[in-house]
């Protein structure tokens, strides 16, 4: 009887370093499998991002259609080189291109000189820029901004200088941040209630999942792949980009340092149409 339980035990304790080997075994070829296929990723996005901007073999961009009177309408300055960069440079770079921008919130005085440099230094004239300084739309994380009020300002504002090209955050606003969020339904009411000009079309940035975006030039296979409207930069346009974001000098915390070392919106942007049928199945998931 000893002998039998002596036996069962030596072959569970057999049984059990076998098994313990084979998933070691296991564990350390997909390890090695991992570390060749990301090795091999990053290859090729470096491969990609020479291959478009220095050798140009290949075309990257995607443009909108016909761009003359471009809108940018942002939330807070530092928005328009944080998240926008790549799409303002584009427009700016054109010639028959003539770039606006609205932004619907000042916070303290310094920042709106802020905004006026950094504008400065991605090609935006002065008197194309409208700074709000409304108490209904306070800069905070928290604060849901009225609709009809953001929507009437941004009417006023595409007929007055006869936009056709307007762009601003999509309802995820990248950041989940209630001021962005608030732009995109605003406007959403003005394409439901067809209050905008019939020959402007509407651009939103696309929001994408927390590992997306800080792939920096690891996000250039996926959005060629998924993305419609799509830029990317060069490495001198990324660095000027960064020259625009440190004039925002009251904002430049550690964190937004990292973001600006790290974030695709400061190579990539990736855009999408504002159709209607979006916005009526975007709001019927919302309620």
């Amino acid at each position: 009887m000893s002998l039998g339980f002596e036996s069962l035990v030596s072959l569970v304790s057999t049984s059990w370093k076998n098994l313990s080997v084979r998933v070691q075994e296991y564990t350390k070829e997909t390890v090695e499998h991992l570390i060749v296929f990301v090795s091999v990723y990053i290859i090729v996005c470096v491969f990609l991002y020479l291959s478009i901007c220095r050798w140009k073999l290949i075309d990257f961009k995607k443009d909108v259609k016909n761009p003359h009177r471009v809108l940018l309408v942002i939330a807070h300055p530092d928005d328009e080189c944080m998240f926008f960069g790549p799409t303002v440079l584009n427009f700016t770079k054109q010639n028959q291109c003539k770039v606006f921008l609205m932004c619907l919130s000042t916070g303290q005085k310094v920042r709106k000189q802020e905004l006026y440099k950094s504008c400065r230094m991605l090609g935006i004239d002065d008197s194309c820029i409208t700074v709000c300084n409304h108490t209904n739309l306070p800069d905070r994380m928290g604060a849901k901004w009225p609709i009809e009020l953001v929507a009437k300002l941004i009417l006023n504002h595409v007929e007055s200088h006869n936009i056709d090209t307007l762009v601003t955050f999509d309802k995820h606003g990248v950041s989940y941040h209630l001021n962005h969020c608030s732009i995109y339904y605003a406007i959403a009411h003005l394409s439901i209630e067809k209050k905008l000009p019939k020959e402007c079309s509407v651009y939103v940035l696309e929001t994408v999942n927390l590992l997306r975006k800080y792939w920096l030039l690891l996000d250039i296979p996926v959005s060629f792949l998924l993305s419609r409207i799509r830029y990317l930069v060069t490495s001198t346009d990324r660095a000027l980009i960064h020259k625009a974001m440190k004039q925002h000098q009251s904002q430049l915390v550690w964190f937004r340092r990292l973001y600006m070392l790290f974030s695709r919106y400061m190579l990539i942007n990736s855009l999408q149409l504002m159709e209607l049928s979006d916005i009526e199945l975007d709001l019927e998931i919302d309620d």
